[in-house]
């Protein structure tokens, strides 16, 4: 075994608390993992290009699904890389899907003695997602959270944030079309998932079923009076949203979002990117290889 068996990025401004515990920065280096702190300097995919470059195959993501997203874009369609992920963020999708441990001892246990398993991906242009993309009132609410910065409470950064995006209320106008769906939409809410999630169970921890189906699900409401939003918002956490009067919803596994505007604010995985567009969508079906437990 090389003395370096691969690289951890350490995110210790993910979750509600920091993630750079020095007890798993030690762990880790016992371990053989180089351990790259991520901070706004370091272009993280650069820095997995070059490891990859240089025969390494093992990369930990330590920190949320925007870390998740971050290190895993340079190892999609790599046929040796593998991802592993310590659950360090405030909802930790991705690693919830896959049964990954929550805690940081466990899962770091499972990146190096764990067993590799193949998922979808989903691309929108140029970037891969594992978990979705959204668009409307969900980017305009992490954007306003983020800008009360990472020493500001974060319960009160969210406050702030549900405040500012109601009391503006912007909605989208999208033109979406599939193989055999074409429609315009005029919404505060548009998801585009890797997989289908399961929306009869509760909505923050809504799991998908499969991450193999090789499908984009796509979900979106008419446009709502905000009373009516929040009473769909109250049936999403209760998991049935189902029952919201004009939810759709269809599979797909390619599609095109148009907007009249040239470039629209996209959450991808947690984060916010400003796209051009229009967005071409696709699933990248079996395109990531993660550790799993055994």
């Amino acid at each position: 075994m090389p003395a370096t068996r691969g690289t951890i990025f350490l995110n210790t401004t993910s979750g509600a608390r920091a993630a750079g515990d020095e007890t798993l920065v030690s762990a880790a280096a016992e371990a053989g993992l180089e351990v790259l702190r991520i901070t706004p300097g370091l272009d993280v995919a650069a820095a997995v290009r070059d490891r990859l470059a240089n025969g390494r195959m093992l990369f930990v993501a330590a920190g949320g699904d925007g870390t998740v997203n971050a290190v895993m874009q340079p190892l999609v369609q790599h046929p040796e890389a593998a991802l592993a992920v310590i659950p360090a963020g405030t909802y930790n999708h991705f690693a919830r899907d896959l049964d990954i441990p929550l805690g940081w001892h466990e899962a770091l246990e499972v990146a190096l003695h764990g067993k590799p398993r193949t998922v979808d991906t989903a691309r929108v242009n140029d970037r891969f997602f594992v978990n979705n993309l959204s668009i409307g009132l969900y980017p305009d609410l992490v954007r306003r959270r983020e800008e009360k910065g990472r020493d500001y409470p974060r319960w009160k950064a969210r406050m702030y944030a549900i405040y500012a995006t109601l009391r503006k209320y912007r909605h989208v106008t999208l033109a979406i079309e599939s193989a055999h769906h074409h429609e315009l939409v005029r919404t505060h809410v548009f998801m585009v998932s890797n997989n289908s999630y399961d929306l009869s169970r509760l909505g923050i921890e809504a799991p998908r079923a499969t991450l193999e189906e090789g499908r984009l699900s796509v979900y979106w409401l008419p446009h709502l009076p905000r009373l009516k939003l929040m009473r769909f918002v109250a049936r999403y956490l209760a998991g049935r949203v189902r029952e919201t009067p004009g939810f759709r919803s269809f599979r797909t596994a390619r599609m095109k979002v148009q907007s009249s505007k040239p470039l629209i604010r996209v959450g991808i995985d947690g984060e916010v990117f400003t796209l051009a567009t229009p967005l071409m969508i696709t699933t990248v079906p079996q395109s990531l290889s993660v550790m799993v437990p055994q």
